[in-house]
């Protein structure tokens, strides 16, 4: 009589589980938020149904991602650098706080200085050229080609 061990399982790929968490977790969020939107319409679709559709689909892909992070080798946990998502997210709260009030210009220009500045070779003499151009396009693009009311400078 042989005595039969139980197999223990084990994280063996940490990363891949917290990822898939993460995405389980945006996609729950996701799908509270939109929780008021009509999901369907007379013709079918309505503006709930594709914010449904995807996070639907982004909960299986993170529950899939999950539960193989139990059962395939993969990397370890590893220390995450804060530079870059705290430089995108204050990039973001600055354009969505300040484009009203002061304009693509003076919002545009440090927005895309501070997004610049997530990546680790971030050089401060072509970021500013990059921002001032890219903001002058935008400039063209959006309040003279398409129409859109956004304004270029404060209004004092």
């Amino acid at each position: 009589m042989g005595s039969t061990q139980q197999k223990r399982t084990t994280a063996r790929a940490p990363q891949d589980i917290v990822g898939g968490l993460f995405l389980v977790f945006v996609a729950l969020l996701a799908l509270y938020l939109i929780r008021d939107l009509p999901a369907a319409g007379r013709v079918g679709f309505a503006s709930g149904t594709a914010p449904r559709l995807f996070a639907y689909g982004l909960l299986g892909l993170g529950l899939v991602i999950t539960v193989q992070g139990f059962f395939k080798n993969g990397p370890a946990l590893e220390t995450f650098p804060l530079r870059a998502p705290v430089a995108i997210l204050g990039a973001v709260l600055l354009f969505g706080l300040g484009i009203r009030n002061l304009g693509l210009f003076l919002t545009g220009i440090p927005m895309v200085l501070m997004a610049s500045a997530a990546a680790p070779g971030f050089r401060p003499l072509e970021a500013s050229i990059f921002a001032v151009a890219i903001t002058g396009f935008c400039a063209l693009l959006f309040s003279y080609t398409l129409g859109q009311p956004i304004p270029l400078w404060p209004n004092f």
